[in-house]
This record gives C-alpha cells, structure tokens and sequence, in this order.
C-alpha cells in the first residue's frame, strides 16, 4: 500500500508586535538622538567664542586701618564684558565676586543676574566693601607698604553661572570662571589702568 504522508503542520504563529510602552520608548530614543544631532550641528557651526574681560577703572574710598589692623574700606571697579560672539547670546544667571589682598580675602558681593545679547559690551559696577577685616601676617604690612608707594595691587576672582543662547536653543549651565590683577590707585598721582581678566570657561 501506498504511504501517506500528512502535509507539515502550518505555523499558526502569529508574529509578534511591538507592546505600547516599547513603542513609544523607541519614539523617545529617535527623538532624543534626532534632538542631540541637531543640537552637535549647531554648536559645531556656531564655534562660540570666550568672551573678553577687563577691569576698566578701579578706586578706593574711606580707607582706614586701625591700629590692631583692621581694614575698612569701599573697593570700586568696573568690569567690561565683550561678547565677540555674533550669534551667541549669553545669560548669566548667577555672578559671585571675591576681592583679594595677597592670599587673604578681604571682600565680597554678588551681581544681579543679566542677558547679554550678541557683539553686545556690558560694564558691571563691583562694588566690594571691607568692613572691619582682620588682617593677618605680613597682609597688613605689606598693604601700608604699598599704599605708600600710592597704588595697591588686588586680586578679583568672579564666579558666574552662564548658558549660551543660540536661536531659540538654550545651553546647560557652564561655570565661568576669573581672574583679574587691577592696580587701585591710593593717591592722587595714581590713574587707573585697564587690566585684562583671565577666563576660564
């Protein structure tokens, strides 16, 4: 007799699908990395520059050291902030100032926060008031030495908080970081100079 073979059994299998959750993460994911390759073309084309700092004028006035050296005073300067980027726009959301004599700092402030807009030039006053500052070690010493020769030589360190605006896109927080030297005249045959910050970004 003849054998009869039964044809091989269908697969009734259904294929599988993607469930909704798996779905819309993948959506996610594409958007992401769509969002974070427009984001590296941008910033490659833009190339952002540092921007350029400077102290402008520096003065000091209602200097007294008492006799146990005890300094007061009110230290004013005036920075200037050169954006040279023509397509970057800058916030800065936070803005701390130290003012330094040798190693010892002798004065603090902050500066309300600012948007400063493209090939844009902004001075910021600094105004840094020593109000009954211990001096120690040689400091003292050395700040009367100086001031006698009519100028003193103080050191400003700024520390901002900043994002870079380009277009409607808007960077994560970056640390900017200065350092500028200015001399502040103490006598009348003194004149202020401009000194360049150095920046860290």
């Amino acid at each position: 007799m003849p054998v009869v073979t039964a044809p091989p059994p269908q697969n009734s299998a259904k294929p599988r699908r993607l469930s909704p959750l798996k779905c819309i993460a993948l959506i996610l994911l594409t958007l992401i990395v769509i969002v974070g390759i427009t984001i590296l073309v941008i910033w490659l084309a833009v190339k952002p520059r540092k921007p350029i700092y400077s102290i402008e004028n520096a003065s000091l006035h209602g200097y007294n050291m008492t006799k146990n050296d005890h300094l007061y005073g009110n230290f004013n300067f005036t920075l200037k902030a050169f954006n040279t980027n023509s397509r970057v726009s800058i916030y800065y959301d936070s803005i701390e100032v130290k003012l330094f004599y040798n190693s010892q700092q002798i004065a603090f402030n902050n500066v309300e926060p600012f948007f400063q807009p493209r090939r844009n030039v902004t001075y910021l006053d600094l105004f840094l008031p020593a109000k009954d500052v211990a001096l120690y070690g040689d400091v003292a010493r050395d700040l009367k030495t100086e001031r006698t020769a009519g100028a003193v030589e103080m050191v400003i360190k700024v520390r901002a908080k900043i994002r870079f605006k380009v277009g409607i896109w808007k960077s994560s927080h970056r640390k900017l970081k200065l350092l500028c030297k200015p001399m502040v005249p103490v006598s009348s045959t003194k004149s202020s100079q401009t000194t360049t910050c150095h920046v860290d970004l």
